[in-house]
């Protein structure tokens, strides 16, 4: 059975994490600064680019939101030729989502882009609030097991 002090170690391990996904998020949030993307666009090519192809359904499921929202961010993206959408020519229903060669190029700048942005702000005190951040979860981890 768990105990008390127990719960008290996941709960701060829980609080800990959410730190460190908050920090995170606001490191890639400066990064993206400069770009015309929002974090779900940015997130939809990212992940077409790692996996080669889905549905929307699938991006939906990935990214924990409505098939509806998906389809609005991934309707700019083939208007914008970032990604381009193949209907499946045995099942009409199924459409796959790839990206475009210019949806590769501009994944690859973005990345570079992101990477200079990052560079430009002062994340010496970011990177190491984030360091001493997973320490401490590694050690409140360790308390658990």
């Amino acid at each position: 059975m768990v105990n008390h002090q127990q719960i008290k170690n996941q709960f701060e391990s829980l609080t800990t994490l959410q730190a460190i996904q908050k920090q995170a998020y606001q490191m890639l949030v400066q990064g993206l600064a400069k770009t015309e993307f929002s974090m779900r666009e940015w997130g939809i090519l990212v992940y077409l680019e790692q996996h080669g192809q889905a549905t929307a359904s699938e991006l939906a499921d990935a990214f924990m939101v409505t098939r509806t929202l998906i389809s609005r961010n991934t309707w700019r993206l083939i208007q914008d030729n970032l990604i381009q959408s193949q209907v499946n020519p045995n099942d009409r229903r199924i459409v796959r989502l790839t990206l475009t060669v210019n949806g590769q190029e501009r994944v690859q700048k973005v990345f570079r882009q992101v990477q200079a942005n990052l560079k430009t702000f002062d994340q010496s005190h970011n990177l190491e609030k984030l360091t001493k951040q997973v320490e401490t979860l590694s050690q409140q981890l360790a308390k658990i097991n």
